[in-house]
Parts: C-alpha cells; structure tokens; sequence
C-alpha cells in the first residue's frame, strides 16, 4: 500500500512540473516571439531544451529551500505515512488547479506563488501557524528598519543631486532611486536576519525589481554604444544575440523552477524512509538524479503542449519589442534567475520576466 501511495504521489507532482511548463515556461519565449526573431512554434521547442538543460546548473539549492526551508519537517516525523503525504499533496494539486484555471484565462500568475502558498496553507491546517517556518520578531524587525533607511538614503541622495544641480526632480524618480538604494541591502538583509517563508517572501518581492533593473541598465548601456549606428545594422546583430539571451533565459528558468517539484518529491521519499539507491541518504536533503531528470523532463514536455494564451498575453498586452529590447529583457531576467537559484530562493520566473520587460519598456522616453 505504502508503495502505491508514493508512486502516485511522485506522478503527482510530476504532474504539477508538467502543468508548470505548460502555464509557465511560454515567459522563456514571449520576448523572443514579441521580437519575431522566432516563429512560436521554433521558439516553443528552444525553450523546451532550454528547459531540459537547466538540470547541468550546478546547485540543487531552490530544491532543499522547498524541501526544509519552508515549513517544519517536524510535523511529518512520527506521523502516519498517508496523513504526512495528504498534508504535502494538497498543497501540490492545488497548486495544479491554479495553473490549470489560470492557464485558460491566459493570466500570466506563478506557479512558484501557487505551489508556496499551498504548501503552506496545507501545513497550516494539518499543525497549525507553529508548523510554518518563521524569523524572530527581531530579526524581522531589525531587517524592517535597516532597508527603510537605505530606501530613505537613495531618496536623500536624489534630492541632494537636484537640488546641488538646480533642477527638478519628479516623484517617480525619487520613488525609484529609493528603490535602487534599498534593492541589494534588503536582498542581503534577508540573508542574514530573515528565515523560512518570510525570507522567501522578501526575495519573491525583490527580485522581480532585479530583473527590471538589469534590463534597465542594459538597455540604456545599448542605447548609449549603439546611438550612432544604424537601426538596422543593430537589428540584425540583436536578431542572432536573441538566440543566445533566450535559450539562457530557458535555462535558468528550467533549473528555477524544476527544482521546486524536485524538491517536494525528495520530502516525500525522506516521509517514506527510502534510501539509496533511490532516495537520499538518512539525515541529508540530497536529490536523487532520477528525480532531476525526471522534473526537467516533465517541465519540458509541458512548455512542448502549452502556453500559447499566456505568450499572447505577455508579447502582446505587456510591451511591443525589439531584438535588442528583447535581448536586454532575457538577459537581465537570466541574471536574477541565475543570483536567486545560487541562493536557494524560489521567485516567480512569470514575474522576473514581465518585470524585465517592463525595465526595458520604461528606457524608451529617455
């Protein structure tokens, strides 16, 4: 009985690595198709490998932060088999749900946000708000404090340019100097004070404002190199570079978020007692090959079968691109993907992206 169970339970979360694909792997391509570099149905199948091979990154970090880092494994040990499972399951289908419902409105939502909250609302109602994994109320209050005063320090500073140059400054301006100024301290910050869900929440919140100011700044870089060459002769340059910054965008976002069913299904095989060959060792969090292969499989398969609603909604209602926004989108996008899956911390690849856009967007009055 106990094997059946943990072989649905795999196929299960498999399940939620394809829907993951199917919902979000098209942001690896919507830029890409926006720029008409590719043909969706070219760009679909980059994305795919690109999905694939993501599993070579060289940490399975996401993976244990989901796996111990979120809630208290404590409440799984000495439970029965099947209470620790349905407990873990309902957060996964529906996570699953979610992305189904959302996928046939063409809503571009997360599944990382949707897998996360179900995980804990599920431990939650099984052992109560203590089975959730939380920091200090010092810490969190001290983490509060020390980024209220980078933000201030980045307004300050704004202020004091304009008025030591005489001109004026706009109120989005200083909003977004403030934001500057308090993007790395509050990532590190988290790091250092901050723990369990409300660490992941803060690096959910910052990181799609990394990938905007990558894009930003590599935009207004390109701008500034390429001012005297001809539309064109850029163009046609960007065009090949697409490839590049796409089938990179592909990657990390196939090591982000394949890791996150690795690391629900390696919970499970600790919660069954299986060891090597096929589980990890006793008291490690190490993820068996079969299970990295599977979930990048799994992800890839559903970038293959899905997504055209939502590539229509990001290419299309978000920004109009060209090649070199585009490029300046996937890479800055790539980066944040890249920083946050050496750090453990599962982020919203939906959100980095559309954010990156957005950075690249905000470039074209200047």
């Amino acid at each position: 009985m106990v094997l059946e169970i943990l072989v649905l339970a795999i196929i299960i979360v498999f399940s939620f690595d394809f829907f993951n694909g199917f919902h979000d792997a098209a942001n690896a391509i919507a830029t890409i198709v926006a720029t008409k570099v590719l043909t969706p149905v070219r760009a679909v199948a980059m994305a795919a490998l690109g999905n694939f091979v993501g599993m070579v990154f060289i940490t399975n970090a996401i993976a244990e932060t989901i796996g111990k880092g979120i809630v208290e494994t404590s409440i799984f040990v000495g439970a029965e088999f099947l209470h620790a499972i349905v407990i873990v399951l309902s957060g996964v289908i529906g996570a699953i749900a979610w992305d189904i419902i959302t996928w046939w409105w063409g809503l571009p939502t997360s599944s990382s946000h949707a897998l996360i909250g179900g995980l804990v609302g599920s431990t939650i109602a099984a052992g109560g708000i203590g089975a959730v994994l939380l920091p200090s109320a010092e810490g969190t209050a001290r983490f509060f404090e020390l980024t209220t005063i980078a933000f201030l320090a980045g307004v300050a500073s704004v202020l004091a340019l304009a008025i030591a140059r005489k001109q004026s400054v706009s109120g989005g301006a200083i909003v977004l100097a403030g934001l500057f100024a308090g993007l790395i301290p509050s990532v590190v910050l988290a790091r250092l004070l901050l723990k369990g869900l409300v660490q992941i929440v803060v690096f959910m919140v910052a990181a799609p404002f990394i990938g905007l100011v990558f894009a930003f700044l590599f935009t207004l870089v390109v701008m500034r190199v390429g001012r005297h060459t001809p539309p064109s002769k850029i163009n046609h340059y960007f065009k090949r570079l697409q490839l590049l910054s796409s089938f990179f965008y592909s990657v990390t976002h196939g090591t982000n978020d394949a890791q996150k069913g690795m690391g629900i299904i390696t919970l499970i095989l600790i919660i069954a007692a299986i060891g090597p060959p096929w589980g990890p060792e006793v008291g490690q969090f190490h993820v068996p090959f079969w299970v990295i292969v599977g979930a990048h499989a799994s992800i890839s398969l559903g970038t293959l079968f899905g997504g055209w609603r939502i590539v229509r909604t990001m290419s299309q209602k978000v920004t109009a691109l060209r090649a070199y926004q585009g490029f300046c989108a996937e890479t800055g996008g790539g980066i944040a993907l890249a920083g946050t899956a050496l750090a453990g911390v599962p982020v919203s690849t939906t959100h980095v992206i559309s954010s990156a856009i957005m950075g690249v967007g905000a470039t074209r009055r200047l």
